[in-house]
């Protein structure tokens, strides 16, 4: 069995990262991942936190090999303005061709409501992978 994993995690900071309208997507977190070509899938895990900062935002959270979307998901935030939430999934990247690549965890407010909802990502963020033979 043959096994490489990454990881990137990043700490909620006092400058917080507001989520945009399509079609501008902020990253997360990245980090790159060698896949041997005997490997039949990578895991990820993903944990985001989050404050809604008028109304009920919600988000478009997407995973990236390179520039291809392997998994995305939307989640509504459904708390009181300025409160925190967690936001955590896992994924999987099934039968990937073997090679080194960027995995890149985006994020932007989904186009429903756009001029009323807003977000920020205000940590801790964690996005890691493993790749299993």
């Amino acid at each position: 069995m043959i096994i490489t994993k990454a990881f990137q995690q990043l700490l909620a900071t006092q400058s917080f990262e507001t989520f945009h309208a399509p079609p501008s997507r902020i990253t997360l977190a990245s980090f790159g991942l060698y896949v041997p070509n005997q490997v039949s899938e990578v895991e990820f895990n993903a944990t985001i936190g989050v404050r809604a900062t008028a109304l009920n935002p919600t988000v478009l959270v997407t995973i990236y090999r390179n520039s291809m979307v392997i998994f995305s998901t939307r989640v509504s935030i459904d708390v009181s303005v300025a409160d925190y939430q967690t936001i955590s999934f896992t994924a999987v990247d099934n039968n990937p061709p073997g090679g080194y690549y960027d995995y890149s965890l985006r994020a932007e407010l989904d186009q429903s409501l756009i001029i009323l909802d807003s977000a920020n990502a205000v940590g801790p963020i964690t996005f890691t992978g493993i790749s299993f033979g």
